[in-house]
């Protein structure tokens, strides 16, 4: 009777077996595993008796107890906030910069597997780069360079992120604060700058007033010489005898006399002493001879 049972239970076993390994040939093996989802922007990192791949989003099957899952990676841009720090620069003045990174892991793979942590990795990155970025520079320099700053910065983080599978894609400074005594110098600094300009400014509108009265002056002078010439032309025509000395005298004579006159005629004028010589310079230059001519020749 014990053998019989034995014998039944043999047979029961193996046509389970049979039942088994018709149905995984049938409908495999794969097909009555688990099923895990992996959400939009992620991937897992699974472990299979020591082999390593990637769940992508969708639907995933994994085996219990033989898959293990390492690490569940986001492929969306992170945010990377380290801890404000103190840089001196190169002209010896105490900073402190406060900056946010912003990453992308582009290889899961290479995020999980190549380096510990590789958030804690880049942040380290990120401040060592900044620290030497700016060291070598003075504070004017970093306040009007800081884009520069930032992409010097991401370029030398890359050389070591893209090894951990992890892209930058920006470094922005949010803060470079300084002491008191440093800001009311730099105050200071632009107040004078302000002030220079403004200087430069009111010396080059006197500069262009000053050359638009010179043109004015040179104008006036031309127009005035001219008009003498015309003046000679016509004595000359009106009393071709008479030299140009005489006729330069004369003139000068009678710009005295227009000059007194307009002298007399001011507001602020009392009286006017006008010399004796005047009149008698006007009669020995003007004889009655040439007088006389020039009526003649009218």
């Amino acid at each position: 009777m014990f053998e019989l049972d034995f014998l039944y239970w043999i047979l029961g076993i193996f046509f389970v077996l049979a039942v088994l390994v018709l149905f995984f040939n049938t409908v495999g093996f794969d097909k009555i595993l688990p099923i895990v989802v992996v959400e939009s922007q992620e991937e897992w990192v699974v472990d299979r008796l020591g082999k390593d791949r990637i769940l992508t989003e969708g639907l995933n099957r994994i085996l219990p107890g033989v898959d293990r899952i390492e690490a569940k990676v986001s492929l969306k841009e992170i945010t990377i906030d380290p801890p404000a720090q103190n840089i001196i620069t190169n002209d010896q003045i105490k900073i402190t910069v406060d900056m946010i990174a912003t990453i992308k892991v582009i290889d899961s793979m290479k995020a999980i597997m190549e380096v510990d942590d590789y958030k804690k990795a880049v942040e380290s990155l990120v401040m060592t780069s900044v620290l030497s970025k700016m060291a070598i520079r003075n504070l004017a320099d970093i306040q009007t360079h800081l884009d520069d700053i930032s992409k010097e910065v991401i370029a030398h983080i890359e050389e070591d992120s893209l090894r951990w599978g992890v892209k930058m894609i920006q470094v922005r400074f949010e803060d470079i604060d300084y002491s008191d005594a440093i800001k009311a110098t730099m105050e200071k600094e632009v107040l004078d700058r302000t002030k220079q300009k403004m200087m430069l400014a009111d010396a080059k509108a006197k500069s262009e007033a000053a050359a638009t009265e010179a043109e004015g002056f040179k104008k006036a002078a031309a127009f005035k010489a001219e008009a003498l010439v015309h003046e000679i032309r016509t004595l000359q025509n009106i009393m071709p005898d008479m030299s140009n000395d005489k006729i330069l005298e004369f003139l000068k004579s009678l710009d005295y006399i227009h000059s007194m006159k307009n002298l007399s005629s001011s507001e602020n004028a009392k009286f006017v002493v006008y010399p004796s010589e005047s009149p008698q310079s006007m009669n020995k230059l003007m004889g009655a001879e040439y007088l006389s001519q020039a009526m003649g020749n009218k």
